[in-house]
Formats: C-alpha cells, sequence, structure tokens
C-alpha cells in the first residue's frame, strides 16, 4: 500500500457535527490516523442526523457521519469522569494533534484545557473550532449555522433587496464545511511550524470569521465611501434562471460578453443600447423590468442543453443546474471518478463525494469506513493504553467508556 501525505500523523478527535468531523476527515483521509472519540451511547450528534436507510433512525447508519468519518478509529469516553480525564491524558503523550469543537472554556474546566495538555506533551498541537473563537465577547454565546452566517454577512448578502435575506446555501451548512477546511489547513500549518520551534501551539477556529473572510471583495469594496451599492452591482447577474426543462446558472457581465450575449440570444437592437450595455444601467427602474421580460421569453423558449450549448458557442459563462442523483452521472464527475462506493456494515453500498483535491505521489483513499459506536474501544483501550479485557468491561459497565 502507497504511504499517504500525512502517515504518521497520530490525532486526538474530541470533535462532533460537523466542523470539527471535517477537519478531521481531511487528515484521515490522506493518511494520518485519527482516534475519534465519542460520548458513551450516543454518540456523534451527527450520527442521528441521517439520512438513514429507508429512512429508519440508527446511530450506526447515519450517511452524515459516514461521509465525515471514514477512516477514523471510533471509541468512547466520558470526559466527566476522573477516570476518562486519566485515559485522555494517555492517549495525548503520544498525539501530535488534538481537534475539539466545545463551547471555549470547557475543557479546561475538566483539567484538559490546553495549557494542561501541553504539560503532557508539549509538542501537541491543539486546534479549538468554536463559533466565534477563543476570545472576545461572543465567545461563550450558543449558535447555530444561520446565527454565525448572520454574523458574517452571508445572510445580509442573499436573496431579493425587497425581501427578507436568505441563509446561504439552504441546509448544506456551507460555513461549518469552509471552517473545517480551514482548520485543516492551519493544523496542518502548526505542524509544520513545529519542525522550526519544537513546540506545540494552540490553534484558535472561529466559523463565523472564517464565512467573513469569504467575502474579501465586498470587504474591500464597502471600505471606500465611494464605492456602489450591493443592489446597483450584484441584483442582475451572476444568477439562476428558469428554461424550458429546468434551470440553468449564468455570469453576465459588460463589454463584450453583453455583445456576444446578444448574438446568441438574438436581441441584436440592444447590443450598443445605453440601458443595458453595463450591469448597473440593468438593473435601473424600467430596465431592469425590459430586460427580464425579453430574456424571460426567450429563456422558455429554450431547453438546458440548447442553452449551455449556445453559451460554449458564444463564450458565455452558462452552467446546468444539476440535483443529485444527475451529479453521481455527470460526465465530468464520472470521468474523474469523483464519487467512490463504500461498503459499510450497516449501510451497505453507498456512493459518497471522493477526493477534495488529487496528490499524484500520495493518492486519497478510504481504508477504513466510519466505526460504529465504540468499535475500537478494545484496540485503543487494550492495545495502545495495556488495558486487560477484564479492565476494559469493567470501564464499559460503569459507564466511563
Amino acid at each position: 500500500m502507497t504511504e499517504k501525505a500525512l502517515s504518521g500523523i497520530k490525532v486526538i478527535d474530541l470533535s462532533w457535527n460537523i466542523a470539527g468531523p471535517y477537519c478531521t476527515k481531511l487528515l484521515a483521509d490522506y493518511g494520518a490516523e485519527i482516534i475519534k472519540i465519542e460520548q458513551p451511547e450516543i454518540g456523534d450528534p451527527s450520527r442521528l442526523e441521517g439520512p438513514f436507510p429507508n429512512d429508519v433512525e440508527n446511530i450506526n447508519a447515519s450517511g452524515l457521519y459516514a461521509f465525515l468519518n471514514n477512516n477514523k478509529h471510533g471509541i468512547t469516553l466520558n470526559l466527566k469522569t476522573e477516570r476518562s480525564a486519566s485515559l485522555l491524558k494517555a492517549l495525548v503523550k503520544d498525539a501530535d494533534v488534538l481537534v475539539e469543537n466545545f463551547s471555549p472554556g470547557f475543557l479546561s474546566g475538566l483539567g484538559l484545557g490546553y495549557e494542561n495538555l501541553k504539560q503532557i506533551n508539549p509538542k501537541l498541537v491543539m486546534t479549538s473550532i468554536s463559533n466565534f473563537g477563543q476570545s472576545g465577547e461572543y465567545k461563550d454565546y450558543k449558535a447555530t449555522e444561520l446565527i454565525t452566517q448572520a454574523m458574517n454577512g452571508f445572510v445580509s448578502q442573499i436573496g431579493d433587496k425587497t425581501r427578507e435575506p436568505l441563509r446561504a446555501g439552504g441546509a448544506l451548512r456551507l460555513t461549518e464545511y469552509s471552517a473545517g477546511t480551514i482548520a485543516a489547513a492551519s493544523t496542518l500549518a502548526a505542524v509544520l511550524g513545529r519542525k522550526k520551534t519544537n513546540e506545540g501551539t494552540h490553534v484558535d477556529v472561529s466559523i463565523a470569521e472564517c464565512g467573513v473572510i469569504h467575502m474579501p471583495y465586498r470587504n474591500v469594496q464597502h471600505s471606500y465611501t465611494t464605492c456602489a451599492s450591493f443592489e446597483d452591482r450584484y441584483i442582475s447577474m451572476p444568477s439562476i434562471e428558469k428554461c424550458k426543462d429546468g434551470y440553468i446558472g449564468i455570469n453576465l457581465l459588460s463589454g463584450q460578453h453583453w455583445q456576444d450575449f446578444c448574438y446568441m440570444t438574438e436581441m441584436y437592437d440592444w447590443v450598443e443600447d445605453p440601458r443595458f450595455m453595463e450591469q448597473y444601467r440593468r438593473v435601473e427602474p424600467g430596465n431592469k423590468e425590459l430586460f427580464r421580460a425579453r430574456f424571460d421569453e426567450w429563456l422558455m423558449r429554450h431547453t438546458k442543453e440548447e442553452i449551455i450549448q449556445l453559451g460554449i458557442e458564444w463564450r458565455i459563462p452558462i452552467t446546468p443546474v444539476i440535483n443529485f442523483e444527475e451529479m453521481l452521472d455527470f460526465p465530468q464527475y464520472k470521468e474523474r471518478e469523483f464519487f467512490v462506493k463504500v461498503n459499510h456494515p450497516i449501510m451497505g453500498e453507498v456512493e459518497q463525494p471522493g477526493p477534495p483535491f488529487r496528490l499524484s505521489e500520495t493518492p486519497w483513499s478510504i481504508e477504513k469506513v466510519a466505526p460504529l459506536l465504540g468499535e475500537d474501544n478494545k484496540r485503543v483501550f487494550g492495545e495502545i493504553l495495556g488495558y486487560s479485557e477484564e479492565e476494559i468491561q469493567e470501564m464499559s459497565a460503569k459507564g466511563i467508556i
């Protein structure tokens, strides 16, 4: 088996839901050894989110959990017991990284914060992911994806200006995946930096701030008092448009793009019409309604495939809007073998998204499916920490693991 890029890096995963587990998933899929720690009997809350086969809830058959936790070893540990704290410390002694997303101060209250753990392992990199970061007025506030999106500016920029703002991406929880990605990158940066200092560090990741950095152009633009308003510049296109048999995405700018668009749609009389040549003029009262009426009529006379082919011919950025079922058979993804089949012991064969990036010499792969709850207790507590089978059974009976 080809050694992976992150082989040899040992990670303790105390995270749950999406942001933290996605961070450790990225590390695991490229070779890091992950020990995921969950609450006894309950497990990671994502085990309850599904989707479930045949819509039958099963904590060991959640599609979301399965995707986020491949290539990890799973154990259970009740951190609020004194014995569990000593077990965690024993695991930390030999770890490179610990990832957690509890509320700021929670682990410190148990004697398991960064200042405590670095006494055991000075080289430990501890990555803490929280809604608003480890400091500041909001650090102790609870939040959901909608709240962090509202705080980072996403919500204020989605939707029609005449109606209420919308959550970006619906229920896709974009900022949590974004935060997980940034947490993985920052964790690796800390591991690399450790080679210079020979010391670990505490990585502080704020989910809200991870959303803010996705809008650098808007942030910079609004730092100048003379900038154009959001409505003037962005309400027309890029946009999603309904056509004869579905939806397409189109990005229509100015200049040559506008001229080619007019030729593509046979709106020849508008090629040099000052009301529509510039993007900001297209959304002015009266102009917007004229443009929408004429373009909508053209769209409803053409299918997605016809419009896409016209876009290729006239070099207009157009894309099909495809659902998940269509995505599985989309030629580009099939040719790159992006979706992979995974044989799960309870769910059976399922398809999951594959590698977010490719490394030519150290390939991405799934070596182990997501663990059942407590699946690796015997291996970790027995083979790694040296406890006997009787001791493991006793700790389980006492609710420690």
